[in-house]
């Protein structure tokens, strides 16, 4: 018996009466009708000229991680649609125009939405993320040719010997199967996928590019520091500024040239924060009053966010604003490809999932109260032990480099072959 005998028959015994109770549905329109139109195949869409790539993700995905997939294939593909089918319509990151990942539900797995959706948007590749479903669909893709990927691979777990049977059919027809790591490579070559085809690669995550940095800037800031250790505090909060200057006094007796480099939450806020040091007795110089740090400069207050890349690349230790008493947070990931080391506090707020997973690395410093930053400065003025963590953050950061490459490499690849 074909493996795929099974599910054409339930397609055959149920697929009538769902596509009629779709087919109302849509007729009704508004949000739900048109979900139901596209779960017959349907969309008022237009497909985009040129090279489409097909997304299904049953069980969802990051869209950056998508984003990133597209701002690598632009180089190979000269722009290519991104078409995204899941259960719920992707929350794009913040900026990123609405068009950027296209989206539909997936078409029930009868044989006509499924071959209405597949004539309507010819995809030049699919890429199936996490679980195998709908074998009918996937099926189809392999009789008409369309290069097929499977990325982020979770080995199912069959019942039975037509169970097993099937998982095995459908594994089959991938071009390529990307696990996340050693032990669902092992489960899926298990159930009968060819060995060959099988690669570990991790789960597909964005890419976190570095922010940006003018080099003729940097070079002449270099030089100006002339070799003076330098710590960095990134977008402090009004209250948290006290324990900073109390942390940068403690550090200066370990270390009597160090320069604390300080970017305020706001520009508009430099020359005020500028008065208010000097009147505690800090020598201070302001980035956008046309000043460079002199040997005496004990704080160096850059006004610019503009400029915060900029100062990741010149202080070796950061530490993270708003983080002490729960206020706005930098993207950790921007040191943290720097290879600046971070230090923390208790608050993560909208960095919370990212500092946790750079503290359960070993990649981030983190401390309880604000009296506690002044040693974790001291502590990590040690280059060994800074590099230590700026080397655990930029793994983290850069992780999903190699993962979007080697997809992007096999999609382009496939679809350049398939157009030959």
């Amino acid at each position: 018996m074909d493996a795929l005998t099974i599910p054409r028959l339930r397609a055959r015994l149920h697929g009538p009466a769902l596509a009629r109770r779709l087919a109302i549905e849509a007729q009704r329109g508004g949000e739900e009708g048109r979900a139901a139109a596209e779960r017959l195949g349907r969309t008022e869409r237009s497909r985009p000229r040129g090279t489409l790539l097909w997304v299904h993700a049953p069980d969802g995905i990051d869209p950056a991680a998508l984003l990133s997939l597209r701002d690598r294939l632009d180089d190979d593909l000269d722009g290519p649609a991104i078409l995204l089918t899941s259960e719920s319509a992707p929350d794009l990151p913040a900026g990123t125009p609405a068009d950027a990942i296209l989206h539909q539900h997936p078409p029930i797995d009868t044989r006509r939405p499924v071959d209405r959706f597949l004539d309507y948007w010819m995809p030049d590749a699919a890429i199936w993320i996490g679980s195998v479903d709908q074998p009918l669909l996937l099926d189809a893709c392999a009789r008409r040719a369309i290069p097929l990927f499977l990325q982020n691979a979770v080995a199912p777990t069959p019942e039975g010997t037509r169970a097993r049977n099937l998982q095995r059919r459908l594994l089959g027809l991938f071009d390529r199967i990307f696990a996340t790591d050693s032990g669902q490579a092992e489960a899926i070559r298990s159930l009968g996928a060819i060995p060959a085809r099988i690669e570990v690669t991790g789960p597909l995550a964005r890419i976190h590019p570095p922010p940006p940095c003018v080099e003729y800037e940097r070079e002449a800031l270099v030089s100006a520091l002339q070799t003076r250790p330098v710590w960095l505090a990134a977008c402090p909060a009004a209250p948290e500024i006290d324990a900073v200057l109390r942390a940068h006094a403690q550090a200066l007796r370990s270390a009597h040239r160090l320069l604390l480099i300080l970017v305020p939450v706001a520009d508009h806020l430099g020359p005020e924060l500028a008065r208010s040091l000097t009147g505690m007795g800090w020598n201070v110089a302001r980035r956008d009053a046309g000043e460079d740090p002199q040997g005496s400069t004990d704080v160096f207050i850059v006004d610019c966010l503009e400029e915060l890349g900029l100062c990741y690349r010149l202080a070796p230790v950061t530490f993270l604003g708003g983080t002490l008493l729960g206020a706005e947070v930098p993207d950790a990931l921007d040191p943290a490809t720097l290879g600046s080391a971070i230090i923390a506090g208790p608050q993560g707020g909208s960095q919370a999932a990212t500092l946790a997973q750079l503290e359960a690395a070993g990649a981030c410093y983190r401390i309880g109260t604000p009296d506690a930053l002044g040693q974790a400065v001291i502590e990590l003025l040690s280059p060994e032990t800074a590099a230590s963590l700026a080397l655990g953050a930029w793994d983290i950061a850069s992780e999903g480099v190699q993962v979007v490459e080697r997809l992007a490499m096999q999609v382009s690849s496939a679809i350049r072959n398939r157009g030959s």
